[in-house]
């Protein structure tokens, strides 16, 4: 009975601990794949109520969402107790329920709100009065993927407004960038492809973390750096202005901060190589996740610029990036 016991204490262990430590990287010996490249990302926020708007019939201004207490940035969450994931759900489900009143629940500020609301018929269909989206669209910068596990970490800082519930990345070419100018960020212009190239699975404070599917080049393996081993002085970053191709150019580091917990803005830099400032003025948006690289070894990722001075900007220490899944840097 004894060694039973023994041995259902140690599978309990073993169960919830494994995630403590779920893989390590030697800073010493291990290497990753070197990012830069554009990326597009999609990332799902869930069916969020974006804009409210009164139904009119005949003389009268209806406003279901109001009769409800719906308010702006409330997520639906289901509707006639079936889980409503993107917006076709929700127009579904309304064809089902037409004018009935139907229970509905909302996600606000973490809360789970349940109430019922009466859908009005209004041009051939039935209508909430509420505008929604279900996803956000835009670009980012592949910082790094970690070999055998095809764990990817991009972009160096959380996107706001989006419910952690996935999303893809794809890729994507620039075709122009906006200079930054003091006062105004500049931003890379960009055309997303249709080709699938990973699975976001988080959306936390360091940036966007998955699974890359993508094409992986053998030939851009480095080293990593902890923190302790950053320094002021020259370093580079690596990004993409122009189509497809990455580019190194050379930054100063000018400030960095003794971190123990994650924070997005650990290492302030200038930038001081001129092929870049004469193209883009700086750091401009787009450029976010872009992999900082000192005595060729990653460091760090591009998470903000200085919008009254686009030559400088501030990057995230790279282990901060990959504790998010998971992974300790030794």
């Amino acid at each position: 009975m004894k060694k039973i016991i023994f041995a259902i204490m140690l599978l309990f262990i073993l169960f919830f601990t494994k995630d403590i430590k779920a893989y390590s990287l030697n800073s010493e010996t291990d290497k990753v794949y070197l990012g830069g490249e554009t990326v597009g990302i999609k990332l799902n926020t869930g069916v969020k109520v974006i804009k409210t708007y009164a139904i009119i019939d005949g003389i009268n201004l209806i406003k279901p969402w109001y009769e409800a207490g719906i308010k702006e940035d409330d997520i639906i969450v289901s509707f006639n107790d079936k889980k409503i994931n993107v917006s076709d759900d929700l127009i579904k489900e309304l064809k089902v329920t037409k004018d009935k009143k139907t229970e509905i629940t909302l996600l606000r500020d973490n809360e789970y709100i349940k109430t019922n609301i009466k859908p009005c018929y209004s041009n051939d269909s039935y209508s909430l009065g509420v505008y929604v989206k279900d996803n956000i669209l835009g670009i980012g910068t592949l910082t790094y993927i970690i070999p055998n596990t095809n764990i990817f970490g991009a972009l160096g800082h959380q996107i706001d407004g989006a419910k952690d519930v996935g999303g893809t990345l794809y890729e994507a070419t620039v075709t122009g960038v906006k200079k930054g100018t003091i006062g105004e960020a500049g931003s890379k212009l960009a055309k997303i492809k249709t080709t699938n190239i990973g699975q976001i699975e988080k959306n936390t404070v360091t940036g966007l973390h998955g699974n890359y599917s993508g094409k992986i080049s053998e030939d851009d393996l480095i080293s990593v750096a902890k923190r302790e081993e950053v320094k002021l002085g020259k370093a580079y970053i690596y990004t993409c202005i122009d189509k497809s191709s990455v580019e190194k150019f050379e930054i100063e580091i000018i400030s960095l901060s003794k971190q123990n917990t994650k924070d997005i803005k650990g290492i302030k830099f200038r930038v001081t190589d001129e092929r870049l400032l004469s193209k883009t003025n700086g750091i401009v948006q787009g450029m976010s996740g872009s992999p900082i690289v000192q005595n060729d070894k990653l460091i760090g990722a591009v998470t903000h610029v200085l919008v009254n001075n686009p030559h400088e900007g501030y990057g995230i220490y790279i282990e901060f990036m990959f504790l998010d899944m998971g992974v300790i840097l030794e």
